[in-house]
């Protein structure tokens, strides 16, 4: 298959979106979030019980601003873009493999790994590609050397709540 120039940038402009996002993500960077995601994006968790919201309740809630799980090392691999035919839109499928913590019960550091797939659609925009819709897939979670049912999982073991 011969890409185009365009497709060939298109592609590289992707690959440098999901660069910056977990780039944002680990260093809380929230307004950085905005050049990722349009202000109409759409999440839906629901596969790790973070349920389904809109891109400001994300921006404004636990897990983006480091009160659910102060450390985390975001790292994507494995990308697969299908764009439209149009080359307007693409969905984007990305393996996510994410180290975190976060304070037990009696405060002491607990930690994890979580691993899944991320299918997102992206829209191109006239100042760049963004991405309008997540879906997570969670794979599996890890910690402490047993295996966590999720993030569900991880929060029960520590105490804590999505609430």
């Amino acid at each position: 298959m011969t890409l185009s120039i365009q497709e060939i940038s298109d592609r590289l402009e992707i690959d440098d979106l999901y660069a910056r996002y977990v780039h944002a993500a680990d260093e809380r960077d929230i307004g950085s979030l905005d050049q990722i995601f349009s202000p109409h994006t759409s999440f839906d968790w629901s596969a790790g019980g973070g349920g389904k919201m809109t891109y400001e309740e994300a921006k404004r809630g636990p897990v983006f601003t480091g009160k659910l799980f102060p450390w985390t090392f975001h790292i994507y691999a494995n990308t697969a873009i299908d764009f439209s035919d149009d080359k307007q839109t693409a969905v984007v499928k990305v393996k996510t493999l994410t180290p975190l913590g976060l304070n037990g019960p009696d405060g002491t550091p607990m930690m994890y790994q979580m691993n899944g797939v991320y299918v997102d659609k992206l829209e191109k925009t006239m100042d760049g590609w963004r991405i309008i819709n997540r879906v997570a897939r969670e794979g599996f979670s890890t910690g402490s050397g047993d295996l966590i049912n999720g993030m569900m999982g991880m929060l029960e073991a520590s105490g804590k709540s999505l609430s």
